[in-house]
């Protein structure tokens, strides 16, 4: 197939704007289409321009005869290839030190997926990097339309880096693959559908999960502490002959995942050979009916067995451990019983398991307090480069040598070492405050619904997930489950650890903590728990929902003992329940939100920090 070659310095310079009608050229990074960040960084590579550091970016780049060249300390050099299909391309990237001596140049592809790092080129001599990426549709965070866009994103970074030659082949057409059945394509013996069907025996590594792995964007002027990252964007740097597509995303369960539409775009375009890597739990232990010997083992048995109708071949890996906290005597990070199903699915079905629960507890509890430095600060789930650098590098070491196959046989020789936290700064720079939840509602399963003024309300204070694209308004709530989303609204934290008053409760249970608070703060109606159950997975009724809310509303702990009959009562009065619910009645969602937001409004808790217990997912 044709290979396209853009020259730079000669034909390309740093005045060379992406336009659509040109079809490439590098981006222009204060003018960039979106909402969000997350939305803008779809059409920058995965990168955004630092709000402190916007409107003074025209002297970034420089033009020599050998190439176009970071002239901006920190900055990236982003360039954009509109390619006419779906499929997957090779690309090779040819950089001269023309500029000066380059020093730990970074090479990335697609959403900000590591290539390569650690490039030293000393000064006249040239460097080269051939790799594989895909074009494929993605779902982006805070929105349930999938980003079609036909293009190819390099960037660069690094001490005078740049780009001398980017050649651009496509060597699998999936359009073409897609609008000819199998049979029509074994006849057809024209050379373009001889060589796509060659080329199909290019391998895909298909990756799934959640927030920590997904491709995160990250700010420019560049700071590897400061740059969220999921491990699996940095994946691509181990393999030169297979494509790397990530579809993980914030905010997934193991049902969101399949609901959402994600699992849609693996299922119909992964191909005999492809291999299907697959990680959630961080968010389904939040979830009363994922339980990790329940809901969740059945998804992932559910995900093997339609990756193996496909040909494919399944890898099951373990959630990351969170930064871990000490309780009885031993290291806990609340997601060892998924890890423990995860590992009995894989046992059971007979599927490559790797365990990163386990090896990243192990290496953070080795590291103590500068496990920190590997995660975003202020944050004990999501890592920075430096963690998921770490992690992508824990993977190919199983890989290569427990021989998992087939991807042992496609890894690269090449070792992509983890960069280190010590090798930079940890001062970054101070960023105006964004709005993360001031965006348009991205659910697509309220229009209509009466209470949707509300749900918008409920969104900007923070009550709501904005990765997913469900709210299920009509479903009921667990008893347990509300209590999360009541801490948002009364901005208090969970306690633990949680002392065991309930025998319905175990103790590292994720809602364990906000059940331990609950006691603490006088919010539980003790006529709610008989036979010390607090019967998390019951349905809420209203007369429940009213005295949570109701008590939580009293200031003065000592004052909450207050009637299950008293807190419907005056719940009503207040707007926060319509009279229409008896005590006995199930509560939907939606209901249980607009009461939270018409609390919050009488409450002005709004103006709050949210608690700090809260995982919010570092999407802007």
């Amino acid at each position: 197939m044709e290979t396209k070659i853009y020259q730079f310095g000669k034909e390309i310079t740093n005045l060379d704007i992406y336009n659509a009608e040109k079809g490439y050229g590098i981006v222009d990074a204060l003018n960039v289409e979106g909402k969000t960040d997350s939305e803008k960084s779809l059409f920058m590579g995965g990168w955004n321009l630092r709000k402190s550091a916007a409107g003074n970016s025209s002297d970034a780049y420089i033009t020599t005869s050998d190439g176009v060249y970071i002239a901006k300390d920190r900055y990236v050099l982003i360039f954009r290839v509109d390619v006419p299909n779906e499929g997957i391309y090779r690309v090779t990237i040819k950089t001269k030190a023309a500029n000066g001596v380059i020093s730990d140049m970074r090479i990335f592809a697609g959403r900000r997926n590591m290539i390569a790092h650690g490039i030293d080129i000393a000064e006249n001599e040239s460097y080269e990097k051939s790799f594989l990426t895909t074009v494929y549709p993605y779902i982006p965070a805070m929105t349930s339309i999938p980003n079609t866009q036909k293009a190819i994103y390099v960037s660069v970074a690094g001490q005078n880096a740049g780009i001398s030659s980017l050649a651009v082949e496509q060597i699998y057409n999936y359009d073409l693959a897609d609008k000819k059945d199998i049979a029509e394509v074994n006849n057809d013996n024209s050379s373009s559908n001889l060589e796509n069907n060659a080329a199909s025996n290019v391998r895909t590594l298909w990756i799934a999960g959640d927030s920590t792995l997904t491709d995160q964007n990250a700010g420019f002027p560049y700071y590897s502490f400061g740059s969220c990252a999921g491990w699996a964007q940095e994946m691509a740097a181990y393999f030169e002959d297979i494509a790397v597509n990530n579809q993980a995303h914030s905010g997934m369960t193991s049902n969101c995942f399949r609901d959402d539409g994600h699992w849609d775009i693996v299922y119909s375009r992964i191909k005999e050979g492809d291999i299907f890597m697959l990680q959630f739990g961080h968010n389904d232990q939040k979830r009363r009916n994922l339980a990790a010997f329940g809901g969740y083992a059945d998804n992932l048995r559910w995900y093997v067995r339609k990756i193996r109708e496909k040909g494919a071949f399944p890898i099951l890996l373990s959630p990351i451990s969170r930064i871990p906290f000490e309780d009885n005597g031993k290291m806990r990070s609340l997601l060892q019983a998924h890890a423990d199903a995860t590992k009995t699915v894989a046992d059971e079905l007979d599927v490559p398991f790797i365990d990163l629960h386990q090896i990243t507890m192990d290496y953070w509890v080795s590291l103590g307090e500068k496990a920190h430095d590997y995660f975003m600060p202020g944050d004990i789930t999501h890592t920075n480069e430096y963690g998921a650098t770490y992690i992508a590098s824990q993977i190919a070491l199983q890989i290569r040598n427990r021989n998992i196959m087939p991807l042992s046989a496609e890894i690269s020789g090449v070792e992509a070492s983890p960069l280190l936290p010590d090798s930079d700064t940890k001062d970054l720079p101070k960023e105006p405050a964004g709005g993360m939840f001031e965006i348009d509602i991205p659910y697509i399963d309220i229009d209509g619904i009466p209470q949707y003024s509300d749900m918008v309300k409920a969104l900007r204070y923070g009550l709501l997930d904005s990765c997913v694209m469900h709210l299920h308004p009509t479903e009921e709530m667990p008893r347990a489950q509300v209590l999360m989303v009541l801490f948002k609204a009364l901005r208090i934290s969970g306690k633990r650890p949680y002392n065991g008053k309930y025998c319905d409760l175990s103790r590292y249970e994720w809602d364990s903590s906000y059940v331990e608070a609950c006691i603490e703060e006088n919010l539980i109606d003790p006529a709610t728990t008989p036979k010390d159950r607090f019967r998390p997975d019951d349905a809420l009724t209203a007369g429940e929902f009213a005295s949570f809310v109701i008590r939580g509303m009293e200031s003065d702990k000592d004052k909450r003992e207050i009637s299950m009959e008293e807190c419907l009562k005056k719940a009503i009065q207040l707007g926060i329940i319509s009279d229409s619910y008896k005590r006995e009645d199930i509560i939907c969602r939606a209901d249980c939100y607009a009461g939270l937001v018409h609390m919050m409004d009488m409450a002005g808790s709004q103006t709050k920090a949210l608690p700090k217990d809260v995982e919010v997912h570092p999407v802007g």
